[in-house]
């Protein structure tokens, strides 16, 4: 099996079947691969080679490309149940809508699974633990594509407010090469306790792994080219919260959030004080270029770092380095261990706080 792709690990004392097209010894026709894998070390053993006679009962084709249609960014207020469907469309090899591939739809978390970590190996802000889910996934957690390739699904989340998690979506029964690539879509959610005030919308993350800098993004059409490839190097990371698009859809105490862009170090840096933007202008100007003074308007805190009653704080880190870059978290967990590995808390009071979100 190796020679055909790496096993993926099921959930202890559970089994999952992965079906392949392959050839079998010397024959010149097509056999259906079977193979039983059990979550033990050593363990994936070759069942059979079955011969294809009809298509009668022929396996789906495999969903080689998984496109996130909608569903993205949802924010959930008080309950686990997304208030909208997480779709996808599955195309096969040659760029064909595939119909009748299962399509596992949940809250990311288990390695046998679509899931994304970070590099701290986190899954969200404020999350639980691994999630670990049987397998074969539960009903609840599973949707069938159309003869247009589209599969949709409501599927209960695991976390609780005040969170930001991300839901995989991923084929049931088909080995990748890794846990995440072209063959999975990922979806934010963000869950809190009350219903935000104004119009909010979500803010996402990505990452540069080759040079470990994050960037995070309200810009509808921004998304959408980094979630197509647009932009090299950039993937998805695990990092959401709440913000706003204007100041007519913000609550009044909201301010502009200033972006700045280094083509020296490609890195992205954001401050909601005025002050700080000015003064990043005027003191870097051949380091750092103003993108935009309304980059999204979110609410901050008040010079001791507290926020008000209904939100929760937004930490910016600075990792410290000849190549500087920061991230925006809005977990105090995640803040500490960063703070273990070098990273610097940047903000007001004592605790470090820079802006703030609706929990």
């Amino acid at each position: 099996m190796s020679a055909i792709g790496q096993e993926r690990t099921a959930s202890a004392n559970t089994w999952g079947a992965t079906y392949f097209a392959a050839q079998c010894h010397n024959h010149s026709v097509p056999y259906l691969v079977v193979s039983l894998m059990k979550a033990a070390p050593f363990c994936s053993i070759l069942i059979s080679c079955l011969l294809i006679t009809g298509v009668a009962h022929a396996a789906p084709s495999i969903v080689t490309r998984l496109q996130a249609i909608s569903g993205d960014r949802q924010i959930l207020v008080n309950t686990q149940t997304p208030p909208k469907p997480f779709v996808v469309r599955g195309f096969d090899v040659a760029g064909n809508p595939v119909n009748g591939a299962p399509i596992f739809i949940g809250t990311g978390a288990d390695t046998g699974y679509p899931h994304l970590f970070d590099e701290f190996i986190f899954r969200g802000f404020n999350t639980g633990g691994l999630v670990e889910y049987d397998y074969p996934p539960p009903p609840q957690l599973v949707a069938v594509t159309d003869a247009s390739g589209v599969a949709s699904l409501q599927p209960p989340l695991v976390d609780f407010p005040t969170s930001s998690s991300i839901v995989g979506a991923g084929q049931v029964n088909v080995t990748y090469p890794g846990n995440s690539g072209p063959w999975f879509a990922f979806f934010a959610a963000v869950m809190v306790k009350a219903t935000p005030p104004g119009n909010p919308a979500v803010v996402i993350e990505y990452f540069y792994p080759a040079l470990q800098h994050y960037f995070i993004t309200l810009d509808d059409a921004e998304i959408a080219a980094l979630n197509a490839g647009q932009f090299a190097g950039w993937t998805r990371s695990t990092g959401s919260f709440i913000a706003y698009r204007t100041k007519a859809d913000a609550p009044p105490d909201a301010v502009p959030v200033c972006r700045f862009f280094s083509s020296q170090f490609t890195s992205h840096f954001y401050t909601a004080n005025a002050q700080e933007c000015d003064d990043v202008i005027a003191r870097y100007p051949d380091v750092w270029t103003l993108e935009t003074r309304e980059a999204f308007f979110i609410s901050v805190p008040d010079a001791t770092g507290n926020c008000a009653p209904g939100f929760q704080p937004v930490y910016r880190m600075f990792n410290n380095t000849e190549s500087p870059n920061h991230r925006y978290i809005t977990d105090r967990s995640l803040r500490t261990h960063m703070a273990g590995r070098g990273w610097i808390a940047e903000g007001y009071g004592v605790d470090a706080v820079m802006m703030c979100t609706p929990a």
